[in-house]
């Protein structure tokens, strides 16, 4: 058995608690938990019960922790859609959605769907159309949608395609001549 290689001295045990109760992340909580646990002497199979997390995980937060300090433990992870769009253009897609429907603000041969509502083709095409911005993922419309408090709504389990009782017994009457 290898000998541990890290450990956490008391004073930085004492700076990873501050942080700890100072941070509103739980990502990073759960970070500076794994780090001073596991710091601390306690074995890694402990620290995975308690954190919840895998071991990878906890050794990759460790060599983040002994390379930038506490500040390494940030999770600052924006995916690439994210940086796709400033702040204040997010705030102003939002502020448009919350304020206009799409019919008002997008032509009808723009437009994918024919609703009232905002739908994530909708967002799509006017993100397109207002800032040449194209995602990667459906998810990232849907975090626009969410951004500005709109739910997800699910689609009703109506078929419009559906034929109506007099074409089904007509369907019906032509098979039994058959």
């Amino acid at each position: 058995m290898n000998p541990r290689k890290f450990s956490v001295s008391e004073r930085q045990q004492q700076a990873l608690r501050q942080r700890e109760g100072a941070t509103d992340d739980v990502r990073e909580l759960k970070r500076l938990q794994a780090v001073r646990l596991y710091g601390s002497g306690k074995g890694m199979s402990s620290v995975v019960e308690v954190i919840g997390s895998s071991s990878r995980s906890i050794q990759r937060w460790v060599r983040d922790y002994q390379a930038e300090g506490i500040s390494g433990l940030k999770p600052g992870w924006r995916g690439e859609n994210a940086k796709k769009l400033s702040d204040a253009q997010r705030a102003d897609i939002v502020q448009r959605v919350q304020q206009y429907r799409p019919d008002q603000v997008l032509s009808a041969a723009m437009r994918i769907s024919r609703g009232e509502f905002w739908t994530v083709s909708d967002v799509q095409v006017a993100v397109k159309a207002w800032y040449g911005v194209t995602y990667g993922s459906e998810d990232s419309y849907r975090t626009l949608l969410y951004e500005a408090e709109f739910s997800y709504q699910r689609t009703e389990g109506v078929y419009r395609s559906k034929p109506s009782q007099v074409e089904l017994a007509a369907f019906a009457g032509q098979l039994e001549k058959k």
